[in-house]
């Protein structure tokens, strides 16, 4: 397999996988909402508490499982969490009470949201070391767009046979599509692993000879986990809780919901493009422009007028979401090696579970505080403002750009 193909197929594989985390992702579980309250006669409030309950309990699975993905073959990685999401999906279609839902939500949220994002980023930046910014890039946009699918297909299904079948089959789907992806990526990985191996020492030699110092890649990790966290508590909390923002611009709830279109697309062109530049430009200033956009767009809800400008936020959150979940992969690869990879982005997705879990209520609770929504945000930007702030001061590690060597 020549070169090209092989990078393909790589992305293609680790897209998958991400795709397959659909029933752990929140926008997966939203269209069971309403089935579950009526089965198990739950109030809307009840099971946002059981959702949040099993979210942060999911959130200590991270930590273990990068540390297993750094010791095992990724093809057992992958099997494992395909298993492991499946029972939890059978387990919420056999739910019968919140606290059997609430253990379903730990595995769906262990497992989808963490288990399958993480083996396949890891994956994805262990395979690839040429232009490996541009091919998480991708994984971002195909893997991103493609989570879309999971509601669009239990809907159906709910609607055809029921929410408890709708789960079955989608359990039926992560088992025999992880199992059958975890054999390609077996395949991919042991065709890959000898040079990322070999990539990985040259670039460890080279920053040390360098000059970089454990105390500045320590600085780096604590910068991408900071800027990831930061990302996904501000989106999370905004898209959360957008349609209600929205309102209060003026925009009735089909217009907030219509806007949820625009911000996908921007986010899958904005992971491309920012992919690519992540591989030409120094971490420091793709982190500094991320959290830069990031707070533009917080800002920009404030200003919503009309529909046009409600599109114009939608298309800023998504293209600086994007711009930090696509670059995070790449600068840990690049700041720290891929040796650890694993276990680093395994402690990372930890405190990201946790921030992301707690953001909605954080929100609704600012909002309350402060009178508004709109309020709200304005505090709310302060956040990704302060991380700019930090990556512009911090030391970071030597990188290799290109050609050249740049001290960042």
């Amino acid at each position: 397999m020549n070169e090209d193909r092989r990078r393909i197929s790589i992305v293609m594989s680790g897209a998958v996988l991400v795709a397959l985390s659909g029933p752990g992702q929140t926008a997966g579980f939203s269209v069971f909402v309403d089935p579950l309250i009526d089965a198990l006669d739950v109030s809307r409030g009840g099971l946002t508490v059981a959702y949040l309950i099993g979210t942060l309990a999911a959130s200590t699975t991270g930590t273990w499982l990068g540390r297993v993905a750094d010791r095992r073959p990724m093809s057992q990685v992958v099997r494992v969490v395909a298993g492991a999401l499946g029972l939890a999906i059978v387990v919420a279609a056999t739910s019968v009470n919140i606290v059997m839902l609430t253990v379903a939500v730990y595995g769906l949220r262990s497992f989808g949201q963490t288990g399958m994002t993480l083996s396949a980023s890891v994956f994805v930046a262990r395979s690839v070391d040429r232009r490996r910014g541009a091919a998480l890039g991708l994984l971002t946009a195909i893997g991103g767009s493609a989570i879309a699918l999971t509601p669009l297909l239990a809907s159906r299904l709910i609607s055809a046979a029921g929410w408890r079948w709708a789960w079955v089959v989608l359990a039926i789907i992560v088992v025999v599509v992880g199992n059958i992806a975890a054999i390609v990526v077996g395949r991919l990985d042991r065709a890959a692993s000898p040079m990322a191996a070999e990539s990985s020492v040259d670039h460890r030699e080279r920053t040390v000879a360098d000059g970089t110092t454990w105390a500045m890649r320590r600085n780096g990790f604590v910068l991408v986990a900071t800027a990831f966290t930061c990302n996904g508590v501000v989106a999370t909390a905004l898209a959360f809780h957008q349609i209600a923002i929205l309102g209060e611009r003026g925009l009735d709830s089909a217009a907030a919901a219509a806007n949820f279109l625009p911000q996908s697309l921007a986010a899958a062109l904005v992971a491309l493009a920012v992919g690519r530049a992540v591989d030409r430009l120094t971490g420091r200033w793709v982190l500094v422009a991320s959290m830069s956009l990031l707070t533009i767009a917080t800002l920009s809800v404030t200003r919503v007028d009309g529909g046009l400008a409600a599109v114009s936020f939608g298309m800023l959150l998504g293209s600086a979401t994007a711009a930090t979940a696509s670059s995070e992969g790449a600068l840990l690869a690049r700041w720290l090696g891929v040796d650890r990879l694993g276990t680093l982005r395994g402690r990372m997705m930890t405190i990201v579970v946790i921030g992301t879990a707690l953001a909605p209520l954080g929100f609704e609770l600012l909002a309350t505080a402060t009178g508004s929504f709109t309020a709200a945000a304005r505090l709310l930007a302060i956040l990704p403002a302060g991380v700019a702030a930090m990556a512009s001061l911090i030391r970071l590690p030597t990188e290799v750009v290109g050609e050249a060597a740049k001290m960042v």
